[in-house]
């Protein structure tokens, strides 16, 4: 009896150790760089797009891309010709790069990872206005 019972907790303690450790053993490692895993995270995403992140600026869509995620904004209530695109692309890389160098998600998740983060930015018809990258650099990161 208990040689029985001494193989059952055996057979009990092999078992959680090949359940728990075998599917970590067998899992694809994704690197978190790679265009696979940034566009299952844009995907993700751009199941809530669009959306209005202040009364002027709405998210269009997101792009995973290799080491790269891309925000796309739209600024609602703006015409290309109303805006200084050097002043506004210098206040945005200021606001963005901050923004993004101080928030745990995206500094931890994306940029101390290599992941350089791109916002595009279109007026209310949607042509060009500038584009600011915040890259691992950006915020301390090698």
């Amino acid at each position: 009896m208990k040689k029985s019972l001494v193989w059952i907790a055996v057979g009990v303690i092999a078992g959680y150790l090949v359940f728990s450790g075998v599917p970590d053993f067998f899992q694809e490692k994704v690197e978190p760089r790679s265009q696979e895993r940034l566009s299952r995270i844009a995907a993700e995403l751009n199941r809530s797009v669009p959306y209005m992140i202040d009364k002027e600026t709405e998210l269009t869509v997101v792009e995973g891309h290799e080491a790269m995620l891309i925000y796309k904004y739209r600024l609602v209530p703006y015409s290309v010709r109303q805006i200084d695109h050097e002043k506004f692309a210098a206040g945005a890389k200021q606001r963005v790069t901050q923004g993004a160098c101080n928030e745990p998600v995206m500094r931890e998740d994306y940029l101390k990872k290599g992941v350089t983060l791109r916002y595009s930015y279109f007026d209310k018809d949607k042509q060009h206005i500038a584009t600011v990258d915040v890259t691992p650099a950006d915020c301390g990161f090698q």
